[in-house]
């Protein structure tokens, strides 16, 4: 039987409905809160136009908190996509045990970004660390926690999102590997053909449309990185690990400036699209 115009409005209307009342709401009405003075905890609200935009961009703190997410993404995302790759070169050939590997492998990413954040914590606190602990064990001097130092708390940051994410890369990227047919890489075998070369030219032309696909999705999660950072470091010390959803937290919910933080969270939206957008074109460019 055929459906009709209206059968297909009942049809997704429920969808409509969800969409609407827990996502298009919800962000019209922070984007409104970006051209007003709109509070929870305030009665008056009059409209400043592009104001809390000026404002925002203006502050430099977050300018650092870009600067941040920045290094961190131009960083970790090569990082995730080259590790996670290589993992699964090694994992293309049946070997015993592949698939507990592979389930083995996956278990940082299953982890929730809390539990993780929590763990390194930890791992890398101070005298009550478990890598001092053992440095002790072992007679040797307390080391300083990587995390309170300015000059390695964001190093030490990207460090635990690659051991994090490279996994979920590896499981994305294998099945892609499997794939390509055991023929072509006996040809480069037989053609001396160095293992370089062999992942260039056979591997690589396989899955770069899958690798495109993500590491977009990497740098899109990368600029909105929130939670293992927020538990890890709390965006210090100082600000050498803010980052833009951490200021945009900051403002709305420690400080109570809801305009700044709901401005800033616009900001990340605006990066995420531009992501999006290069991703369309290129791929666009990949299939024309």
């Amino acid at each position: 039987m055929r459906l009709t115009h209206r059968d297909h409005i009942l049809l997704f209307a429920p969808l409509a409905i969800l969409i609407g009342g827990w996502l298009i709401i919800p962000a019209l009405v922070g984007l409104s809160a970006t051209l007003t003075t709109y509070s929870p905890l305030t009665t008056a609200v009059a409209f400043v136009g592009w104001q809390n935009y000026s404002d925002v961009l203006h502050d430099p703190q977050f300018g650092e908190a870009v600067r941040n997410v920045a290094i961190f993404a131009l960083v970790a995302v090569p990082l995730e996509l080259g590790l996670g790759f290589a993992i699964a070169y090694l994992l293309r050939r049946p070997i015993r045990g592949r698939s507990w590997w592979r389930g083995l492998l996956l278990l940082p990413w299953l982890v929730s970004p809390i539990a993780a954040g929590v763990m390194w914590h930890y791992l890398f606190s101070g005298a009550t660390g478990i890598v001092s602990f053992v440095l002790g064990w072992l007679g040797l001097p307390e080391a300083a926690s990587p995390i309170g130092d300015v000059r390695l708390a964001l190093a030490a940051t990207i460090a635990i999102e690659v051991w994090r994410m490279a996994p979920f890369v590896t499981f994305l990227l294998l099945p892609g590997l499997v794939a390509i047919p055991e023929e072509r890489w006996e040809q480069a075998t037989l053609a001396g053909t160095s293992w370089f070369w062999r992942i260039v030219n056979v591997a690589l032309p396989e899955v770069a449309p899958l690798m495109l696909s993500v590491g977009m999705l990497l740098t899109g999660l990368s600029l909105g990185a929130f939670d293992t950072i927020l538990i890890l470091t709390g965006g210090g010390p100082g600000t050498a690990t803010l980052t833009p959803a951490l200021y945009s937290y900051d403002r709305a919910f420690v400080t109570n400036d809801w305009p700044s933080g709901a401005t800033s969270a616009w900001l990340i939206a605006g990066g995420v699209a531009l992501v999006g957008a290069a991703y369309i074109r290129l791929s666009g460019r990949r299939s024309g």
